[in-house]
């Protein structure tokens, strides 16, 4: 996680000053559930129930254009929408044919046409993305994604990743701008993650440009500026001038230290906080980021469950 020095130092201060309740302490990272403080529920279950709450705010592509994705099945010979989804990675996975030699002229149009897009396509990702992160046309085939509207990209990017053991979204860029408006201003967060047998686990989380990155309380306390992420959103902005944003997750393999479930879990709780869960989750971002000292875990925790 790309910290600076000075900004090592200052998210330290501030967890040292939010984690003094009257004096004590917090823990490193997961607090017992207090039971006259939270209502009982499971891990999982609490996973599973702010899943589906959450969620609502997020457009469903697959099931709002389930008519036109099963016309589109039966366009393509197969008959449900899970062989459709397949014969799309089939056909990603194959090469791209070679444009016909006896059409010379036409052909040198393609040609140069590709190149600009290609050039065009390289500046935005220069522009959006750090050094070293995947751009979109590594992640998928971006030309399937050229000339669609929003909403064609959000069902496309959907289908892709059905079938894929990770996060992602097709996010409005309205909504997205609203984010990176609070962000810019509150880069710095925690969140809560039930955990079965231990209670709450602390999750840091930081906004670099458009990326962001998850850790364990505990693992950027001990680690600070080299701490490493268990998580990280990628948000490609290359669609933005058609009024969407592609969000996808990678989560540290070689650890495994979080699921997908969890991933997902935080990824909304994220959203929640940030632009959809009203005055009172928004306080507590610029609290922790401006006022340090009036920042209560107690307070966070029972905001979280409130879906």
């Amino acid at each position: 996680m790309a910290l600076t020095r000075w900004a090592a130092g200052q998210t330290i201060r501030r967890l040292k000053q939010a984690t003094e309740w009257g004096g004590q302490r917090l823990a490193s990272h997961v607090t017992p559930l207090s039971p006259h403080r939270l209502v009982p529920i499971s891990p999982a279950a609490a996973i599973q129930a702010g899943h589906r709450k959450l969620m609502s705010h997020v457009p469903d592509y697959e099931a709002k254009y389930q008519q036109k994705l099963l016309e589109r099945a039966r366009q393509e010979g197969v008959e449900t929408v899970e062989e459709l989804k397949q014969k799309i990675l089939e056909r990603q996975q194959q090469p791209a044919a070679k444009p016909s030699g006896s059409k010379t002229t036409s052909s040198a149009q393609i040609k140069s046409t590709k190149s600009t897009t290609n050039r065009q396509q390289k500046q935005r990702v220069s522009q959006n993305l750090p050094p070293g992160v995947k751009s979109l046309d590594q992640v998928m085939k971006v030309e399937l994604l050229e000339n669609k509207t929003a909403e064609e990209i959000g069902e496309i990017w959907t289908t892709y990743h059905a079938t894929k053991d990770t996060v992602s979204a097709a996010i409005p860029a309205e909504t997205y701008q609203r984010l990176l408006q609070v962000a810019r201003k509150n880069p710095l967060f925690v969140l809560p993650l039930p955990r079965e047998g231990q209670g709450v686990e602390f999750y840091f989380m930081q906004f670099d440009f458009h990326q962001v990155h998850f850790t364990s309380l505990l693992e950027y306390k001990t680690n600070q500026a080299q701490a490493r992420p268990y998580l990280t959103l990628t948000h490609y902005t290359d669609f933005m001038d058609r009024g969407i944003v592609l969000m996808r997750g990678e989560l540290d393999s070689e650890r495994n230290l979080l699921d997908v479930p969890n991933a997902q879990y935080l990824a909304l709780q994220m959203q929640q906080f940030y632009i959809t869960g009203g005055d009172e989750k928004r306080r507590l971002v610029e609290a922790f980021n401006h006022h340090p000292d009036q920042f209560d875990y107690r307070q966070l925790i029972d905001a979280a469950q409130k879906i």
